[in-house]
């Protein structure tokens, strides 16, 4: 059950967005290994790993659940949270991350122009990776002022 007057995510967020978001992020980081360090050698120059395409469908797997994760937020989280000055630069610096993934990510789908890709590509999997770094300043932010406002 959410909590009626802090920010703090009902138990079924959290499980959604820690599994769906661990699974995103491992399989977008496993394709990332296997595109450029997983090839082999074909008669013809460098071949595809056969595993990247499943990297890819688990990828987009993931990334429903995280979606639906995300749009929960916008519900209680945000608008309770933004009272919370000492965190709101790290809740708006996460925000920013995952809008310019989720942008980045409808490029790399359906942008046509090889030029793009290849500048949406290396923008995607640098924030992407560098995700749960900023997820984490998010968290512990928080949890400071919870302990913070416990104290006064």
């Amino acid at each position: 059950m959410p909590h009626r007057k802090s920010a703090r995510l009902a138990s079924w967020q959290v499980w959604l967005l820690t599994l769906s978001g661990s699974g995103l992020w491992l399989s977008g980081a496993g394709w990332l290994l296997l595109h450029y360090y997983g090839q082999k050698a074909g008669e013809y120059g460098p071949e595809m790993n056969p595993a990247e395409p499943w990297m890819m469908t688990a990828h987009g797997l993931f990334l429903i659940p995280v979606l639906l994760g995300i749009g929960s937020m916008f519900v209680a989280h945000i608008p309770k949270g933004w009272s919370h000055v000492r965190q709101r630069v790290a809740g708006i610096a996460l925000c920013a991350v995952l809008a310019v993934l989720v942008g980045s990510g409808y490029l790399l789908y359906y942008a046509g122009d090889e030029a793009l890709r290849d500048w949406t590509g290396l923008i995607h999997w640098v924030i992407g990776l560098a995700l749960p770094g900023i997820f984490l300043w998010h968290y512990i932010s928080g949890l400071y002022e919870r302990r913070r406002a416990r104290r006064s």
